[in-house]
């Protein structure tokens, strides 16, 4: 029955009584909703690099499966505590811009590359180098702490490769230069590969 409001003069149904349902005639049990959790924020971040640090990482890669933070991370020593290689003084490039791989480099009388897979690889200077790929041959030697091939110096055995030989096709290559030279030690008769040294 409608009632009059005395104020404005219009009629106001009066409000049924809501049903209540109690919880022994209800067939399902009330479920709860899950609660929202916040979403985590990925700890990964990107970062951009050049061509030329991407082909470093890849040089340094030692297994097929190994992903680039992988290698960054054997490279900086965070997963044993101390770093695999010692900083040491930059070499000057043939573009005048300080640079040096990763690990390796000038050492007194010739190059090195310490740690590599637990060991300090060392070349004296007068070390002859020699590589082959997709039918080039490279020769050069180490001098003064650098991988001299021609009139270039280089600071890796891979920066020295890429730089000398192309695809069949004449493109860029992206080579690890450990897989493909061979070295002859100042006084010895055979050449040994890079990765047996």
């Amino acid at each position: 029955m409608a009632r009059k409001n005395k104020k404005s003069g219009k009629k106001k149904r009066d409000k049924k009584p809501e049903k209540t349902v109690s919880r022994a005639t209800t067939a399902e049990p009330v479920k709860k909703l899950p609660k929202k959790r916040p979403k985590k924020r990925s700890k990964k971040r990107e970062v951009a690099i050049d061509m030329d640090v991407h082909k470093l990482i890849e040089a340094a890669r030692s297994v097929f499966g190994e992903t680039q933070n992988d290698i960054l991370r054997r490279l900086l020593g965070l997963d044993h505590g101390a770093p695999l290689f010692e900083p040491q003084p930059a070499e000057m490039s043939s573009t005048g811009l300080h640079r040096r791989a990763k690990g390796g480099g000038a050492a007194d009388g010739g190059w090195s590359k310490v740690n590599r897979h637990g060991h300090t690889v060392f070349l004296p200077d007068g070390t002859e180098l020699r590589a082959a790929y997709a039918g080039q041959a490279v020769h050069g030697k180490i001098r003064d702490g650098m991988w001299v091939i021609g009139d270039s110096r280089h600071n890796s055995p891979s920066a020295a490769l890429i730089a000398h030989v192309t695809t069949r096709t004449g493109g860029k290559v992206n080579l690890n230069g450990w897989r493909h030279w061979e070295v002859r030690l100042p006084g010895a008769e055979t050449w040994t590969p890079l990765s047996e040294v």
